[in-house]
């Protein structure tokens, strides 16, 4: 990664973290999806799921800090009493990992991708290192790992650098659900924040071969979907990159680039384009 691409990931890193820290969270609350599964929202972070049942709790996602991680382990404990066996981070961004640390003290195996490790020990955005309970303790690279727990088969499978470099998704094979992370959202453009744009579509491309007109969908934050939603996404996806890749063939700069409103007809579902374009605009330039 240069130079230029480590600055814009620092600085999307840093508008995340301010948004998430000037809005009250919502409560926490835990809404059972399929026999077991509960969708866990509020409380400050991303989403989570929660998995119990007898062979013990497992959970995706920590939350963003100390705090919201308490107030979801408070949830965790009003619905269930056994232990706590599984954590795992669909990647490294503190709004997924900054609760590790209570589910470390808890007794949780923490599960991530190797590299998620290695920047939690070394310290997120020049921060101090990660505590030694916050540190994912069982790692996995290139190929998915499986556990089976509570009648579940829970895969996690690692994605291409997408939003990250180190994605990955977590698939619930029984329950027909997989949670997307941050590579999905219904609500703003891809940020990318050291992975690539067409790294977002392949990853969908992976989820999508997984499944059928029934499976459901987590995305990083907002209402769990259907099929058809992350099939409008891709859709986004290919004719965004279709209209700026048109543009940048024809020699246009950044400016004629932002000028030509690529992404006109889908800026009243997801926003703001302004970290998106750049960020397109310099990963096809380097295409040619």
């Amino acid at each position: 990664m240069n130079i230029k691409h480590l600055l814009l990931a620092a600085s999307t890193l840093l508008q995340a973290q301010t948004l998430y820290a000037a809005a009250a969270p919502a409560p926490v609350e835990a809404n059972e999806i399929a026999p077991g599964l509960f969708l866990v929202t509020g409380g400050g972070g991303a989403n989570s799921t929660l998995l119990i049942g007898p062979d013990g709790a497992l959970v995706v996602d920590s939350k963003l800090d100390p705090e919201s991680a308490q107030a979801e382990l408070a949830v965790l404990d009003g619905l269930y009493k056994g232990p706590l066996r599984y954590l795992i981070n669909t990647h490294v961004h503190p709004d997924h990992t900054g609760g590790n640390e209570a589910y470390g003290q808890r007794g949780a195996v923490i599960i991530a991708r190797a590299e998620t490790r290695a920047i939690l020990a070394a310290g997120q955005r020049g921060g101090p290192p990660a505590p030694a309970a916050a540190l994912p303790t069982m790692t996995f690279d290139s190929n998915p790992l499986t556990l089976y727990i509570n009648g579940e088969t829970v895969v996690i499978r690692p994605l291409p650098a997408a939003h990250t470099t180190d994605n990955n998704l977590v698939q619930f094979v029984n329950a027909n659900v997989l949670q997307l992370g941050d590579v999905f959202s219904t609500s703003r453009y891809p940020v990318i924040a050291g992975g690539t744009f067409q790294g977002f579509i392949d990853s969908v491309d992976q989820a999508l071969a997984l499944a059928n007109e029934q499976t459901r969908f987590i995305p990083g934050n907002g209402n769990i979907e259907n099929i058809a939603a992350l099939r409008g996404w891709r859709d986004m996806l290919i004719a965004v990159r279709g209209s700026v890749a048109a543009l940048v063939a024809k020699g246009s700069s950044l400016e004629e680039v932002v000028a030509a409103k690529p992404t006109a007809a889908y800026d009243a579902s997801f926003g703001s384009n302004e970290r998106l374009l750049p960020a397109l605009y310099q990963e096809l330039r380097g295409a040619q």
